[in-house]
């Protein structure tokens, strides 16, 4: 009994305490006193809300402009994926799910929900954050409208600001197009408002992002499910409508799972409103979102499409839907018109080929699915700045979205060799290390061989040499296998790894195999272009890069960069500048006198200062060119996108290929972007070395070669200039230095000075014995004062570019006089 009377006092009815009403009494006081402070407040805000033209409320896009860095035109900007539709023609069921995410009291309020703002101030205040924005259809019209995004960016005003305009000018909204209609329903407000707010809600369906470039809802339904919006279902319409919360982010195309999550809370949305049962709801939460596999296309070239996303993110996907903007690109036009041309005729060029059996270009139907002919991608970029100079995503847009530069990565094959000596040079190693190139067994590359000679596909000729032992120098610049691979094993191929990754190349760590060295694994062209320009940047590589430089409003007013100054470039140190000059110095080599000395014949001088490496991977399955000069830094891709490793066809070497092309563009890049010749830092040397031994050469130091038309002999040096970090410690040529183990004798302290002495030539011959031949007559000493020098100043490296009788020293010797044998005397011997 107590129980229950204690229970029914607890139940007194609430209004009748005192104590509430005057709670509600003090409420009104403060209400008061607040909506007269408040209203002072927020008479700015309305003032503003005040300057804007309806008349430009729903308004369509103006064409938008895109410019090369110097002002040529290079293409236009448009929403081309909005199509209007009447209300009539859009689903109820896309509309439901509209008002259940975005305005369940539409029809209710006059612009505004102050429920939904009470309730939103709520659960803010509980939370202590923003969680609820209480922004209604109407606001959400005003702000794309408007771009109220933009303008509280340029205002610096706060979140809660921004919402204060927008729901006056939702205000204003609201009572604009009941105005409009009062002629239409003259005494009927419930009509009128009701016909008001279906041109809202029509204006507002197509208006609208629902993200990766779809604006309306006719755009979208076709974009991502292939199909009119009456055909629509109710898992695809909340799909589509998830992606009003943020477009980019939840948009299906960019992430499907993001899509699938937020499709479900739509869905339960709608159930919860009851216009879908709870059964309804279970079924289609369980199934997947499912696309068209082909979707419609939405820009015009792979380059149209990063510019316009670049674009959005500056100045916003509101702002930038209404158009009338001037983008003035980094892109410099004749080298963005060189890519092109040069990639279609080049790509077309091999297909034609004797022995080419893969699918062609002029074979492809839109119906087979996505391309499987050959595709090709460039990226060229000035790596001062971080500004692109050219883009070129694949073959043809139309045929395929998909951006190589943006998505895609393939092996790098030998034009990775350059890090694996980069790594040898930090580790002890320098460009006069001997190496041998040699044969190698198939298996030790662990590429998928399981028999047979690894064949020298690096030098990229059909007959390559083997030449036994020689220098770092002449195994990079010639783009030899088996001597990289040495050099590789050597310092370790978890070194090798760890430089490469802090070069930016992102390689498999499970498992470190020989393979990597040959370029085995897959890269991205950003991470090839910023890992190369650390050669001519002096160890320092780009790690990020822009598109635009500038943007103007239909105005004429800039809105991008609002300070005027663009992104500042980011970069990262990765090696020291020796080592930087020493690889580069190989490059510019691998230009000049290397395998690619016969290719670059065409190439304008200017660019002979800088350096590069082509690439071709075990299987003659991708082809990369990668080069720079002291401004920009450019890579070229030819492959197919199916990675089955598959040959191109059975002699596709990069220097044929893909160089082409990358010649084609840097020419066309001069003199814009005209490159200085790249100095050595303080932190090198020049010095002497024997490219036999790979040591500091004695005067010995000479090889003996007999023109093979003339028969004349010469003794060319086999001392060459070489690029040192200071204070490294050669020895002496222990090969030419006659048979005395002098490399250990110099490296002894003590008789250090006497090795280095000057030896003093010896004046007069002299013979001990019978001389029958007059030997003593001829001079030994050298008769051409052209060959006084025993040390070339010139970088000896390919021996077969050399003249013949360069430096020879001829010995002239006289014809012997006749030989006579004295007379035999047959007298019989005295036996005395």
């Amino acid at each position: 009994m107590m129980y229950g009377t204690r229970n029914k006092r607890a139940k007194r009815r609430f209004f009748k305490r005192k104590g509430f009403w005057l709670f509600c009494l003090s409420c009104l006081i403060a209400c008061g006193f607040a909506a007269r402070f408040g209203d002072r407040k927020l008479d700015p805000y309305r003032e503003i809300a005040m300057e804007y033209n309806l008349q430009r409320v729903g308004e369509k896009e103006e064409m938008s402009f895109i410019h090369d860095r110097g002002g040529v035109e290079i293409g236009t900007m448009f929403v081309e994926n909005r199509f209007s539709l009447p209300l009539e023609e859009i689903p109820p069921v896309f509309v439901d799910a509209v008002l259940a995410q975005e305005d369940q009291r539409f029809y209710a309020h006059d612009g505004v929900d102050w429920v939904g703002v009470v309730r939103a101030a709520w659960l803010n205040f509980q939370s202590g954050s923003i969680t609820q924005g209480a922004g209604t259809i109407t606001m959400q019209l005003a702000r794309k409208s408007f771009d109220l995004l933009g303008e509280a960016r340029r205002r610096e005003w706060t979140g809660y600001e921004r919402k204060v305009v927008e729901a006056f000018v939702a205000l204003r909204i609201e009572e604009h197009f009941q105005r409009k209609l009062e002629s239409e329903y003259p005494g009927d407000q419930g009509a009128r408002k009701k016909a008001a707010k279906e041109d809202i809600l029509e204006m507002y369906l197509n208006l609208v992002p629902f993200g990766s470039g779809f604006y309306g809802v006719r755009s979208a339904s076709l974009g991502y499910f292939g199909k009119e919006p009456k055909d629509l279902t109710i898992s695809e319409s909340a799909s589509i409508v998830a992606c009003l919360k943020n477009p980019k982010r939840i948009s299906p195309l960019n992430n499907l799972d993001e899509n699938k999550k937020n499709r479900d809370m739509v869905i339960s949305r709608m159930a919860l409103e009851g216009m879908i049962s709870r059964s309804d709801r279970d079924k289609m939460i369980s199934g997947p979102v499912v696309l068209n596999p082909n979707p419609i296309r939405r820009g015009k070239t792979f380059l149209y499409e990063i510019v316009a996303e670049q674009a959005r993110d500056l100045v916003g996907e509101e702002a930038l839907s209404r158009g009338g903007y001037t983008i003035r690109t980094t892109i410099d036009a004749s080298v963005q018109w060189a890519a092109e041309e040069k990639m279609a005729s080049q790509l077309l060029q091999v297909e034609n080929q004797e022995g080419y059996k893969h699918p062609r270009y002029s074979e492809y139907k839109k119906s087979d699915g996505p391309p499987k002919y050959l595709q090709g991608a460039t990226l060229m970029i000035d790596h001062e700045n971080g500004e692109v100079i050219a883009h070129v995503g694949g073959r043809n847009f139309a045929h395929s979205q998909y951006d190589f530069i943006q998505n895609g990565s393939r092996p790098l094959g030998t034009a990775f060799f350059p890090f694996v000596y980069a790594t040898g040079f930090e580790r002890g190693k320098h460009p006069a290390t001997m190496l041998t190139d040699e044969q190698m067994d198939l298996r030790k590359l662990q590429v998928g061989g399981l028999e047979g000679v690894a064949g020298e596909w690096g030098m990229e000729v059909s007959n390559p040499a083997y030449e036994g032992e020689i220098t770092s120098r002449r195994a990079l610049a010639m783009s030899k296998i088996a001597a990289t691979v040495e050099l590789g094993q050597k310092i370790g191929l978890s070194n090798v790894h760890a430089v490469s990754e802090n070069f930016g190349l992102r390689l498999p760590s499970e498992k470190l195999l020989n393979r990597m060295i040959v370029g085995f694994d897959n890269v991205s062209m950003p991470e090839v272009v910023s890992a190369y320009s650390t050669f001519p940047r002096g160890g320092s590589r780009i790690t990020a890069s822009h598109y635009i430089l500038e943007i103007r409003d239909a105005e004429g007013k800039i809105v991008y960069p609002l300070n005027g100054n663009g992104p500042a470039l980011e970069s990262q140190e990765v090696c020291s500048d020796a080592v930087a000059f020493q690889v580069h110095s190989i490059l510019n080599d691998v230009m000049r006198k290397g395998n690619l000395a016969e290719s670059s014949k065409g190439l304008k001088s200017s660019l002979l200062l800088g350096g590069g490496k082509s690439g071709t991977p075990y299987g003659l399955t991708d082809a990369w060119m990668v080069g720079y000069n002291s401004r920009i830094t450019c890579a070229v891709w030819v492959g197919f996108y199916e990675g089955d490793r598959q040959a191109i066809h059975e002699t596709a070497f990069a220097k044929n290929l893909a160089y082409p092309i990358w010649e084609d563009m840097m020419n066309a890049s001069q003199p814009a972007f005209v490159g200085l010749e790249i100095l050595p830092p303080d932190s090198v040397e020049k010095v002497s070395i024997c490219r036999v031994s790979g040591m500091r050469p004695t005067r010995y130091c000479n090889e003996s070669l007999v023109d093979p038309v003339t028969g004349k002999i010469s003794f060319p040096t086999t001392s060459y200039k070489e690029f040192l970090q200071k204070g490294e410690e050669i020895g002496i040529c222990a090969i030419h230095g006659g048979g005395i183990d002098i490399e250990a004798l110099a490296n002894q302290a003590q008789v250090r000075d006497t090795i280095n002495a000057i030896p003093i030539k010896a004046q007069v011959p002299l013979l001990l014995g019978f001389d029958p031949y007059n030997s003593e007559t001829p001079t030994l000493g050298i008769k051409d004062s052209s060959a006084e020098a025993w040390i070339s100043e010139d970088e000896v490296l390919i021996v077969e570019d050399r003249v013949r009788g360069e430096l020879e020293a001829a010995l002239r010797l006289p014809k012997p006089p006749r030989f006579e044998l004295p007379p035999l005397d047959f007298k019989t011997p005295n036996n005395n």
